[in-house]
Order: C-alpha cells, then sequence, then structure tokens
C-alpha cells in the first residue's frame, strides 16, 4: 500500500498506546518492550506507529515513558525497529510534548503555550517563555534525527489530543499576547520547517478529528491543519479522537460513547484534504472500517487496543479468518493497570506478556463444569496443551456472570468478547450445555481430572425484616423493577451499575453503601463519566449499614453510629457482592484424585482475574 511518499506491506497500522514497558524514570527500551511489538509484527500488521516519545523530561505523561533525547537511548530503539523489520512491517517514531497535560508527579514545572490548568491532572502550567519554545522545538528536531538514524520509516508529530502543539493553536488555551498568540500556528509552522529541513522519511501527523467539547478544534482549524501539511510534505494524516485534558473519554474511546460521530467527521474531513487518511476508534468492527475503507473514507485503519487483546489480529482478518477475539473497549487492563504504573495489560489475554506454549507428552481427558470466563480459559488453555476436553453448562448459553456483565448501561460491546470467545470455546472443545452436574455423575465417568468452574452467587447480608428483594443477578438478568422510589443495598460496580440503568429510566434510587466510597474498582473513565452524568442524580450514604427493614419497606440505617430511618421504598435491589459456589468441589474432592477449583469458585474477583487463574491452572496440572 502506498501513502503518497510511505509504503507498506497492507493498509494495517498500530495506534501509539503507552506500554509502561520502558526502563523506570530514563525510558530506556527493555527486552520486554521489544519482545511485545515483535509479537504484533508478527501478527501481520503492516505498520507499527510506535508508542509515544516523550521529546524532554518536561513533556512526560509517565514514569516508564520511552525517551529519544540522548544518543544513549538509539541503541535501543535501532534493536527494536531492525526486530520488527525483520517481519516486513514499517515503524514509524511518534514525537510528543504533553504540555499541560505532562504528569506533574515526575514533572518538574509544568510548561505550556499559557497557564491554562488541566483538569485531568489539575495542574496549572507556568507559561513558556520564548526561549523555552525554541528549546522544545531544537528538542523535536534532535529526537526527529535520532530516530532517522536508527532506521525509522517514517516520523509521526502529536498535533492533537490536547497536547502542546494543539495547545498553541488552541483558542481555549493559547491567551499569549505575543506572536505566539496572535498566529496561534506559528509554533506548528516553525515545528514542521525544522524538522522538514533535518530529515528525509516522511511525516505523519496525529490530529484530533474532533474534541467533542465546546470551543474544541474545528472545521476551520483542521483546514489550516491540512494546509500546513501539504505546505511541509506531509505524507500521512492520523486521525484520532478528544482531548487528554478536557475530553478523555474520548481520547481513550471509551465503550460507551456511540461509533456514529465519528464516521461523519471522517466523512467531513475527507472532503477537506487529499491527504491520505488513517484514523482509529474502536474500529475492531468489520463491517465498520471496511465500509470506510470501501468507500474511501479512509485510506488505512489504525487499529490500539485491538492489537493488545489479539496481535494476530491483521493476519486473520486479511486472510477472512473469524478465530479472532474483538476488544471490548473496556480500558479495564490496558489503560488502568498504564494508569496504576504498572506494565499494559488486558483482561481477556493473560498471554500480553508470556506466552502459553506448554505441550505434554501424554493426553489426558478433562471434564470442566462452568462455561463462564474461568471454564472456557481453562478448556483453551488445557485443549492448547495437548488435553481432550469436555466442558459442562447447566444453562443453555456460555459466558457466565460475563453473560451479565455486557448488559449494564453502555457495556454492550463487552459482548463482542464474549461471543468470539464462545464461537472458539465451540469449535474446539467439546462442549454440553442444559446440564445439571452432581457428585454422583463423575462416577462411571473416566475422566483424569475434574475442574470445578462454578463461579459465584449473590452474598446476602443479614438483614432484620430483610425478606422481599432481588438481587444484581436477577436485574441484569432481565428482572423487572416496580415502582419509583428504589434503595440500592451496595455501592460497588453492580450497584453503580444498576443505578445508572434505573436513572435512564427516571426512578427516584438511593444506595447505602458501608464503606466510605461508592464505585470502588470502577475502572477510571467509566468513574468520571458516572460522577458527571449519574451521581448527582442519585442519594447516597456512604459509611452505612441497613439494619432493618420494616412494615412497608421502611428502611433502617445505622449512619456513623446514629441510627435513623431513611424512608420507604418500593424496590429493594441488593447488590453487596458475591461469594464462591463451591459446593461440588467440596464433594467431588472428597470422593476423586485430581480435582481442581478455578475462578470465583475459587475466589471473588474480576473477569482479569478468573482468565489469568485458567491460564495459571491449565500450566500446572
Amino acid at each position: 500500500m502506498r501513502y503518497k511518499d510511505f509504503e507498506a506491506k497492507n493498509h494495517i497500522f498500530m495506534a501509539p498506546i503507552k506500554t509502561a514497558l520502558a526502563t523506570v524514570g530514563t525510558g530506556y527500551v527493555t527486552r520486554q518492550l521489544i519482545n511485545y511489538y515483535e509479537k504484533r509484527a508478527r501478527g501481520g500488521v503492516g505498520t507499527i506507529i510506535f508508542e509515544p516519545i516523550a521529546i524532554s523530561p518536561s513533556g512526560k505523561e509517565h514514569p516508564k515513558q520511552v525517551m529519544l533525547n540522548t544518543d544513549e537511548h538509539m541503541e535501543g530503539l535501532k534493536n527494536l525497529i531492525d526486530r520488527v523489520h525483520e517481519y516486513g512491517t514499517k515503524l514509524v517514531v511518534h514525537l510528543n510534548h504533553a504540555g499541560r497535560a505532562a504528569n506533574p508527579k515526575i514533572v518538574n514545572g509544568v510548561v505550556a503555550p499559557s497557564p491554562v490548568k488541566c483538569p485531568t491532572t489539575g495542574k496549572v502550567p507556568k507559561e513558556l517563555t520564548k526561549e523555552e519554545i525554541q528549546n522544545i522545538i531544537d528538542e523535536f528536531r534532535k529526537n526527529a534525527i535520532r530516530a532517522q538514524k536508527v532506521g525509522a520509516d517514517a516520523i509521526e508529530i502529536q498535533f492533537g489530543h490536547g497536547y502542546l502543539v494543539h495547545q498553541f493553536y488552541s483558542k481555549r488555551l493559547n491567551k499569549r499576547n505575543d506572536e505566539y498568540g496572535e498566529d496561534r500556528f506559528l509554533f506548528a509552522k516553525e515545528l514542521l520547517a525544522s524538522i522538514k529541513e533535518v530529515i528525509e522519511i516522511p511525516i505523519f501527523l496525529r490530529v484530533s478529528g474532533s474534541e467533542f467539547i465546546p470551543d474544541g478544534i474545528d472545521n476551520k482549524d483542521l483546514a489550516e491543519i491540512f494546509s500546513l501539511a501539504e505546505k511541509y510534505g506531509v505524507s500521512v494524516i492520523h486521525i484520532g479522537w478528544g482531548n487528554a485534558c478536557d475530553s478523555v473519554a474520548w481520547y481513550y474511546n471509551h465503550m460507551s460513547l456511540p461509533i456514529e460521530p465519528m464516521n461523519n467527521k471522517l466523512e467531513e474531513i475527507r472532503k477537506m484534504t487529499n491527504l491520505p487518511i488513517i484514523a482509529v476508534g474502536r474500529m475492531q468492527k468489520a463491517h465498520r472500517f471496511k465500509k470506510l475503507l470501501n468507500e474511501k473514507v479512509i485510506d488505512g485503519v489504525v487499529f490500539g487496543r485491538q492489537l493488545i487483546i489479539d496481535p494476530e489480529f491483521p493476519k486473520k482478518i486479511l486472510n477472512n479468518s473469524k478465530d479472532y477475539i474483538r476488544c471490548g473497549s473496556c480500558l479495564q487492563g490496558c489503560l488502568a493497570n498504564v494508569k496504576k504504573g504498572n506494565s499494559i495489560d488486558c483482561i481477556a489475554n493473560p498471554e500480553l506478556h508470556e506466552p502459553f506454549d506448554l505441550k505434554i507428552s501424554r493426553s489426558k481427558k478433562v471434564a470442566i463444569v462452568g462455561g463462564g470466563p474461568a471454564g472456557i480459559y481453562t478448556g483453551l488453555y488445557l485443549k492448547k496443551k495437548g488435553y481432550r476436553v469436555t466442558l459442562y453448562e447447566k444453562n443453555n448459553y456460555l459466558g457466565g456472570q460475563w453473560v451479565l456483565a455486557y448488559k449494564a448501561p453502555r457495556k454492550y460491546s463487552m459482548k463482542d468478547i464474549l461471543d468470539d470467545l464462545i464461537r472458539k470455546a465451540e469449535s474446539e472443545l467439546r462442549v454440553i450445555k442444559n446440564i445439571t452436574i452432581t457428585p454422583e455423575f463423575f462416577d462411571d465417568k473416566d475422566f483424569d481430572m475434574i475442574v470445578v468452574a462454578t463461579g459465584a452467587t449473590p452474598a446476602i447480608p443479614p438483614i432484620k425484616g430483610l425478606k422481599s428483594y432481588i438481587t444484581g443477578f436477577d436485574f441484569f438478568s432481565g428482572r423487572k423493577v416496580e415502582g419509583y422510589k428504589i434503595l440500592i443495598i451496595g455501592g460497588g460496580l453492580i450497584g453503580i451499575e444498576i443505578a445508572e440503568a434505573l436513572v435512564d429510566e427516571g426512578k427516584d434510587v438511593t444506595i447505602v453503601e458501608a464503606l466510605d466510597t461508592i464505585g470502588r474498582g470502577m475502572e477510571i473513565i467509566s468513574g468520571k463519566l458516572f460522577n458527571v452524568n449519574y451521581l448527582p442524580k442519585i442519594k447516597v450514604y456512604t459509611n452505612s449499614l441497613v439494619t432493618e427493614i420494616r412494615e412497608d419497606n421502611e428502611v433502617i440505617i445505622n449512619i456513623k453510629g446514629e441510627v435513623v430511618s431513611i424512608g420507604r421504598f418500593d424496590k429493594i435491589i441488593v447488590a453487596t457482592g458475591t461469594k464462591p459456589e463451591n459446593w461440588l468441589y467440596e464433594s467431588l474432592s472428597k470422593k476423586f484424585e485430581n480435582v481442581y477449583l478455578v475462578g470465583d469458585a475459587l475466589k471473588v474477583g474480576q473477569i482479569s482475574d478468573a482468565i489469568k487463574g485458567a491460564m495459571e491452572l491449565a500450566k500446572r496440572i
């Protein structure tokens, strides 16, 4: 595929996503980072747009962010580029300075065009002097030279997403009274001219198609960017979305957001420039990216998280295979881990850093009871190991509690992962549904091992007078909630998601939570969206326990030692967590050897815990 003066083996690009796999503080490329990108190159991607390189310490977002600000950093990056080149994959070095979006915990003195606070970090930056502006341009230039020297196939400059270049041309963020304020695109012009002067490899620009906020980037700004791109010989325009400070949900393309506004904006942008356009933003659904490509709205498709969950996705779709697992855009493993300072992860790909490649010399016959995430993944890994697996499920469907997870508001894309996983399980394993397994079931069977993955059941607190209620499981299984005033006992993830759904229905919702805060364990973007869109509409009692339900559902709570009535409710929903369902294991382990427990039946946790536990169990049995 040719994109002006940039050529790649196919139309598939990998987005620049921070991995936190570089060395802490110094930002050197590690062996683990090289292996990570080699795996994606082996998976068939045509071009890797490397994760954001901070051009100087003042522009860093993460303590483990890759750096190229010294000659000593060149060797590691060269080794990485050489490795991905072995697969015919091109690598584009993405250069950025975060400006006001820099991490104040690791940057001594956050700087920006003007002192406008970044809501994400809470930091008001210092206004850059003209000398500092020129120093930053010089740093971009030096980084570009180093990238070219180590064999990069192109340079991508971050021109959008609320970072430094964007901050200069944004009318919201640039309040300067000098020439950089009079001509908001002056910094961009000087930067492009400086880099173009010293490199011969192609240049990409990454731009926000929209920030989805008032006074955000508009078509006039985009037109100016495209004009500059043509003037300075830019090869590719890379469209992303949102702003790292002001519209974080769009920046990370959260699963709750609609697809249509992005498609509509891409169609607008296509009419504004003849330059090659590549675009990112939950492109994993085949009907979407193929339509955009076929209608020539875009010239290349960019996958980010999709190549985290399934590195071989490019090879599979190019060969028209459906043996893939699509990303559900949950952000629970990738963003959540990196934000915590850990290396990138994925709830549905426990092999992200350590491949499962065990083989056994003698095949064994294994029964798995329970077709939720833990049971399915255990079965798939044991099959990969060489065992003969039969999976038993009491329902007429697979998925366990995951079936309930995607029924929460704005989480429907989680169904994509589950659908693909079920398809894989039913094609590779012997699956028997609609069957109730008792301890006696295995008396006349010849299984070498039995794995119990029976999940968890709702934990009901011993509240005086609690008789008429439904559980969170009941709610997401489709139980209709009658009445207007609703009490939710428990403000964890399930309780919060029930509250969102009820508010959408126009109900009056109250949450009582024993801990000092609600929504613990919620993915960070979901939590922020809840706080903005739902929390103001809900009455919340924290540090509180429901002690009694009186006649007509009058609810008595103990709030910090004070016993009070909070009124009568039409319906009560209990969402106080779950407990392991392991009675079958207890019975079987007394009768047979080699009986194992996995997932929530072993210890209640997140989906990622169940899946990682499945892989670990498959390794050792």
